[in-house]
């Protein structure tokens, strides 16, 4: 069985029509933000992709900047969650 699309109505069950173009203009703005960002995404992975040398403790390696920014912000949020788990235990 088919579901009907989702239509906003009024209290006489009429479509609202002020609800539907607010909707759609939302949805509009969504796609052109997500556009903006997709494209600053991808200006930031070009501009980052040379390869550099990476100091560990026991070894050295080469990698592409952008790898090494992620896996850093990666680690950050890790560390980050970890000791606000930490701390919340503390607490109770």
């Amino acid at each position: 069985m088919a579901q009907k699309p989702m239509t906003p109505q009024g209290t006489d069950g009429k479509v609202d029509a002020h609800a539907a173009s607010k909707r759609q203009t939302r949805d509009i703005v969504r796609l052109v933000v997500f556009g903006l960002g997709l494209i600053l995404l991808i200006a930031f992975v070009i501009g980052n992709s040379t390869v550099v040398k990476v100091n560990f403790v026991f070894f050295n390696t080469r990698a592409s900047l952008i790898w090494v920014i992620l896996l850093s912000a990666l680690l950050g949020l890790l560390v980050d969650r970890l000791i606000i788990a930490i701390h919340g235990r503390r607490k109770k």
